[in-house]
């Protein structure tokens, strides 16, 4: 169906709003009633919209209203949070509504994610044959739907999302697995931050550390749509010995021994959250391997550090689902994107 921009408007209330009627979609949109019915009417009878509830006439009389809802089996998105090895697939309804969660795990490198990622949609395209889109959440710098540097998925300069969208005849988005954590976990909020750490599997190496900006309640890319991470060596390594991630139980390191960890993110945290001056700080990722101690320890510095800098009031949580709120986020943006941009809509509606 090509919609126009009325029935986008349309769509949008009906999707934001438990049901609603055309009268008060009238109001809402500033239109007059003959309008909403004339673009209303191809809605409802191409299964977008749903009939919830007729409400009798009151005391004075008149006709009864029937209140109006969108259909959530019209369409359905998919968002795929991915990692070293291991994919989390989320399907989400046209109510925005997580429907079924997927977890896999495949060993794979570079450019050998697209066969997998295929496997993934073409999968839950048996059961779910109304997906309208995908969108892929993993670690990286990527600028529109390219994949300019993941090292920890060994790629480089690679259009992931023109080669998905070829071989699945879907629109793809791309997003670095920052942002897509922080749509995930901040959709009813107004400004956060969300920060993703990644424990590399030689811990030796520096721990990699992502931020997620969500202000104004939109996410935030940047003027190019580019979505990355901080430096390399923005956070110190964990061990200087060679041992590997499965060799050491991170829960029971001592916090004498991750003190420096905890100092350096803290203090990047403090700046990032003195600039932007968000409401909510999540951090997420990796975050949920240490113990308890571990984040009291990086809450109660933060704390101090965002004090001296005379900042109050700000709301520091920690993230446990990892990878579930990143493919959460992945879908969520996409459908987000879906009903604020008419163009976008009008290639997948």
């Amino acid at each position: 169906m090509n919609i126009s921009p009325t029935q986008h408007k349309i769509l949008k209330l009906l999707i934001e709003n438990e049901k609603i009627s055309m009268k008060e979609m009238s109001k809402e949109l500033s239109v007059n009633l003959s309008t909403v019915s004339r673009n209303f009417r191809p809605l409802l009878e191409s299964g977008f919209v749903l009939k919830k509830e007729e409400v009798p006439p009151g005391i004075q009389g008149g006709r009864k209203t029937t209140l109006y809802t969108v259909n959530p089996n019209k369409f359905f998105i998919l968002g795929i949070g991915v990692e070293q090895n291991r994919l989390i697939v989320t399907v989400l309804d046209a109510k925005g509504n997580v429907v079924e969660e997927v977890e896999k795990h495949e060993a794979f490198r570079g450019e050998e994610i697209v066969p997998v990622l295929i496997d993934c949609v073409r999968s839950l395209r048996r059961k779910f044959p109304n997906i309208v889109g995908v969108s892929v959440g993993m670690p990286g710098i990527i600028e529109n739907n390219r994949v300019i540097f993941s090292s920890a998925l060994d790629i480089e300069d690679f259009d992931l999302g023109g080669e998905l969208s070829r071989n699945l005849n879907l629109e793809v988005l791309i997003l670095n697995d920052a942002n897509a954590a922080v749509v995930g976990y901040a959709l009813q909020r107004r400004n956060v931050v969300y920060f993703l750490l990644s424990v590399p599997y030689y811990l030796n190496l520096p721990v990699g550390v992502g931020a997620g900006l969500w202000l104004e309640g939109r996410l935030y890319q940047g003027s190019t749509g580019a979505s990355g991470e901080f430096e390399m060596n923005t956070l110190p390594s964990i061990l200087k010995d060679s041992l590997t991630f499965d060799e050491v139980n991170l829960e029971t390191m001592s916090l004498e021994s991750l003190s420096h960890l905890i100092f350096r993110l803290s203090e990047v945290a403090s700046f990032v959250v003195y600039l932007i001056d968000p409401e909510t700080v999540v951090f997420g990722g990796d975050v949920a391997l240490f113990s308890e101690a571990f984040r009291e320890e990086l809450k109660e510095k933060l704390l101090n550090r965002l004090k001296k800098r005379h900042v109050s009031d700000v709301e520091i949580l920690f993230d446990s689902r990892g990878l579930w709120t990143i493919a959460v986020g992945a879908a969520r943006a996409f459908w987000k994107r879906m009903l604020e941009n008419y163009e976008f809509a009008q290639k997948i509606l």
